[in-house]
């Protein structure tokens, strides 16, 4: 499946259940399968890429993700947005991880528009 292009829409924050681990896990198989990546974190999921988190008995989701996004730099890529108005209200608008950029909804209907599939998780 290359030159594939998946958009994935999250809405839950981490550590609420297992939704944001399931899109780690997604992206992974998406990469290892040439698949280019759009990550738009939406609502309480602009809090998963909010930078220094120090989980005391979970794994590290930000360094996950910003893995995940870092690695995208290279083909397959991966980009990542978090919706601005979500941060605006969450606070962590100045504090999202190397690589991940603030947008709008404007911006998740053009990769919407040119994605293959698109999925939402939450």
């Amino acid at each position: 499946m290359t030159g594939k292009q998946l958009t994935i829409v999250s809405i839950n924050g981490p550590y609420r259940d297992e939704g944001v681990f399931t899109m780690i896990r997604l992206a992974h198989a998406a990469k290892q399968k040439g698949i280019t990546l759009n990550f738009f974190n939406y609502l309480d999921a602009t809090v998963i890429a909010h930078r220094d988190q120090a989980p005391k008995e979970f794994p590290p989701i930000e360094t996950i993700f910003g893995t995940i996004v870092k690695k995208g730099i290279k083909q397959p890529k991966a980009d990542a947005i978090a919706c601005i108005k979500c941060t605006d209200a969450r606070g962590v608008t100045k504090q999202q991880t190397e690589g991940v950029i603030i947008g709008g909804l404007y911006d998740l209907g053009e990769w919407t528009g040119e994605s293959d599939k698109t999925i939402l998780i939450g």
